[in-house]
């Protein structure tokens, strides 16, 4: 019998990196939030009715969960995301230290103020029910563990001038294999973050 030695992580396997030399690099700022219930976590990354596109990268995916209230949209946001801290715990044999995990912060402003804050409370008691996920230029990400925290604040300043807005911390874990968040191709999707009337238009 062939003795087979197992490591946590295969020696190789790295991709290709990718390089091009005339490079239009992604534009920053989270422009756009989405709250997606917790039971659609396995189906992100399933095939969707087109062939070769993810569930998560389809635009009638998301209007079919957008109406039936299992993804909540916040259209137009002004934010930052952190890119995520490791998390280190004390290791095992030789090794000093392993990372468990990384913790992530997304913090958004959310303009649309008025009428939004039992919303908000109601996300800051159930935030372990909801993925986030939000967009920048042209990419998608999804957080692909749920939520630890939602903590929203709606600060006033002194000049008469400015906006009152929610100020809206996002914090969550993400273990195992896959501790940076996902991305994913935005696309079509983009065109979801609108704000929706009741029968599910937008303009």
């Amino acid at each position: 019998m062939t003795i087979v030695y197992k490591k946590c992580v295969a020696d190789g396997g790295i991709p290709e990196y990718m390089c091009d030399p005339c490079v239009n690099a992604e534009h920053g700022r989270v422009r756009s939030v989405a709250f997606i219930d917790k039971s659609l976590k396995d189906l992100l990354e399933a095939v969707s009715g087109t062939p070769g596109t993810k569930n998560v990268e389809s635009k009638t995916w998301w209007e079919t969960q957008i109406q039936a209230g299992l993804i909540i949209v916040v259209p137009t946001t002004r934010g930052t995301y952190d890119g995520g801290t490791p998390n280190m715990v004390t290791g095992f044999g030789d090794k000093k230290e392993m990372k468990s995990s990384k913790t992530h912060v997304t913090v958004f402003n959310d303009p649309n103020h008025t009428g939004n804050d039992d919303f908000y409370q109601s996300l800051e008691d159930n935030a372990e029910n909801f993925l986030l996920a939000w967009r920048t230029e042209s990419e998608l990400r999804v957080a692909n563990e749920t939520l630890s925290t939602v903590d929203a604040k709606d600060a006033v300043e002194e000049d008469i001038d400015s906006f009152v807005v929610w100020s809206v911390t996002c914090t969550w874990d993400q273990r195992g294999s896959k501790k940076n968040v996902p991305i994913y191709n935005l696309g079509e999707v983009k065109d979801v973050f609108y704000c929706i009337d009741e029968e599910g238009s937008t303009p």
